[in-house]
């Protein structure tokens, strides 16, 4: 159903959603939440401190932390691809798993997060990894290249999927914020 909607080139087995989270501006974290075939992997979930981004700009937040965890994707490919193994081979060794290439990059956000990812991909010269935003109030789902939000029908499984992986991402991202703010405020 997500395969048809969103005209990706293959079912999204792996997806990885990505929230930002702060108050006004502080303590700001990124999360990467994944699903594999419609099921949590909090193996390969990943948190992220905002280091480069002072103030309120969950855009430049969100810019932050899709150019840390792409630029890792195209670093492990270039050494896959010096060593012979294919690009979606589970990661050795350290366990890391940047080198597996998501079916769907999902955001937490509407039009201008989408903009923020999409500038990302484009100075990375990432055009091969399926992007999508979810905003919260209508539930409507953009696409690169799409004026119009997609709406997928209330009951819709796909709807129920990626509202999931959304809200995991979120729950995720507050749970390391207010980790954050907590030593903050003991230490």
């Amino acid at each position: 159903e997500l395969q048809e909607a969103l005209s990706l080139p293959r079912p999204p087995r792996r997806i990885e959603c990505y929230d930002i989270s702060n108050i006004q501006g502080t303590n700001s974290v990124g999360s990467m939440a994944v699903f594999e075939d419609g099921k949590p992997k909090t193996s390969h979930y990943r948190r992220f401190k905002i280091k480069n981004v002072q103030g309120v700009d969950d855009y430049s937040m969100m810019r932050e932390v899709l150019t840390r965890r792409f630029r890792r994707l195209s670093k492990a490919a270039e050494a896959t691809a010096s060593n012979g193994s294919g690009p979606d081979a589970e990661p050795t060794g350290d366990g890391q798993t940047w080198g597996i290439v998501p079916d769907l990059v999902l955001i937490d956000g509407g039009k201008g997060h989408l903009g923020a990812a999409l500038q990302v991909f484009l100075e990375l010269g990432i055009d091969s990894v399926p992007l999508a935003s979810l905003a919260k109030e209508n539930e409507e789902l953009f696409v690169p290249q799409m004026q119009e939000a997609i709406l997928l029908p209330r009951t819709s499984q796909g709807l129920f999927l990626v509202q999931r992986v959304r809200d995991e991402a979120h729950r995720f991202a507050v749970t390391f914020h207010r980790q954050r703010r907590s030593k903050k405020t003991i230490g």
